[in-house]
């Protein structure tokens, strides 16, 4: 039998919050009460709660409820990961131009690999068909180079999370080859991961650095496995271009090699 480690009343709030979100003139204790299903007291604790917070406003004349401005602060922090995209895009446009490949950007979200922007080619074989894909980190290209970009502790942390699971016969399980692997990650500067995801996949995937020259993101390729045992250079040339365009878009966010390096 699952677990449910669910708490009921942060699960409450954000019903709340989702319901005020698509009522731009507010809601009554009543109304939410009716749309919750929540009985008034409990709801009126949570108000309150939220109201301490200023992540709710009210009216106190109509005693209807909006949303407060300390959601902005929050909204604006997650735009700063996202404006990489608009940064990003007009790079992953001259990869896939330049190598009539597929090329995508992607973030590590809640221990996850996810992609958040991609530029495909007519004559290409499509990997994703969709943004918002997720992906383990410890078995893709993008994962790795993400992991590798951050504290031992957190590689841990996720992985007494999730574990390691295995996908295909030579997806990695071990932690400890799991962090020699993203040492050599870390070293070379960029990751391939052939048939360790998807047994027919061979990915490429090299890192994003912010101005404070942490890895925030990454710039990855995939190919059919056997266009790569069959092109023994492909791989290489594509790391090559990763390299440069990952290498320009850092700057464009204010990433100084000299500087990380100090």
């Amino acid at each position: 039998m699952a677990l449910n480690y669910t708490v009921p009343a942060v699960d409450r709030a954000i019903r709340v919050l989702e319901l005020l979100s698509a009522s731009p003139h507010g809601l009554s204790l009543a109304q939410l009460a009716s749309q919750t299903k929540v009985p008034k007291s409990t709801l009126f604790r949570i108000l309150r709660t939220l109201l301490q917070h200023s992540i709710i406003v009210e009216d106190q004349e109509r005693k209807i409820f909006t949303l407060g401005m300390r959601l902005l602060g929050w909204g604006s922090a997650a735009l700063a990961r996202i404006d990489l995209k608009t940064v990003a895009h007009p790079h992953l446009m001259n990869l896939a131009h330049e190598t009539r490949e597929s090329f995508y950007l992607a973030l590590l979200d809640h221990d996850e690999v996810i992609l958040v922007d991609h530029v495909d080619t007519p004559e290409i074989w499509k990997m994703v068909t969709r943004l918002g894909h997720r992906s383990p980190f410890h078995c893709t290209a993008t994962g790795l180079v993400l992991a590798a970009g951050i504290p031992e502790t957190s590689v841990d942390a996720m992985i007494a999370r999730h574990g390691l699971r295995r996908f295909t016969a030579t997806t990695i399980t071990s932690t400890a080859k799991l962090k020699k692997r993203l040492r050599e990650v870390r070293d070379l500067g960029y990751s391939i991961v052939d048939g360790e995801y998807k047994a027919d996949l061979c990915a490429v995937a090299v890192p994003i650095w912010d101005h404070t020259g942490n890895v925030v993101a990454s710039l990855m390729t995939a190919i059919p496995s056997v266009r790569s045992s069959k092109d023994k250079k492909l791989a290489e040339t594509l790391i090559g271009v990763l390299k440069r365009e990952a290498e320009l878009i850092s700057r464009e966010i204010g990433y100084e090699r000299s500087r990380a390096a100090s």
